[in-house]
């Protein structure tokens, strides 16, 4: 499993209506893509965050899926609209999607250093992972590395009904315009 995640910084006066006509246009497709587990339509306004994006989180079970992604209609569609797209993947550690809409995602990206040893960090993700899902606005929770970076990152769903959190130190948070979930629920 790894997962896929990109963020399009808009302009402050762009107006987000054009994202989610988009979203609401194109996202119909990905509720039974194979190969993905999960895509969070996902996007920052300029009022909640201090600035406008287009920022999608994709879970993909099968590496040879998220290929035919980036080689494939969507990726070149995404990049015609919006210019070159990066796209950061990492490994993952952990991940429970739940069922049901989700509105928010809060995003934390840890850097871990030069560690030659994960084992330790591994168990500790562990914990919290469990943790994390004993709280009931949490809808899902994956955690990933990135082996190139030695980053570490937690994403947390929140329910729909969810109020929206106050970041803490590091923290992003995005609404989801849309959540696909091919295969409805996961534990890894």
């Amino acid at each position: 499993m790894l997962t896929a995640h990109y963020s399009i910084v808009l302009p402050a006066d762009y107006d987000m209506d054009v994202v989610t006509r988009r979203v609401a246009d194109r996202s119909g497709p990905w509720d039974s893509r194979a190969g993905l587990l999960l895509k969070a339509f996902c996007a920052t306004h300029v009022t909640d965050t201090g600035h406008n994006s287009y920022a999608p989180f994709y879970v993909w079970e099968h590496t040879d899926e998220f290929r035919r992604f980036l080689t494939g209609p969507e990726y070149a569609g995404l990049c015609a609209a919006f210019g070159p797209v990066p796209v950061r993947t990492g490994t993952v550690l952990h991940c429970r999607i739940g069922t049901g809409p989700a509105g928010l995602l809060v995003s934390e990206s840890l850097p871990l250093g030069d560690p030659t040893d994960l084992r330790r960090t591994a168990a500790e993700e562990t914990e919290r992972h469990h943790s994390a899902l004993a709280d009931p606005s949490v809808h899902s929770h994956i955690v990933d590395l990135d082996p190139h970076t030695m980053t570490l990152t937690r994403r947390t769903l929140l329910h729909a009904t969810s109020e929206p959190p106050q970041p803490k130190n590091g923290e992003r948070v995005a609404r989801v315009l849309h959540l696909s979930r091919p295969h409805r629920t996961t534990d890894a």
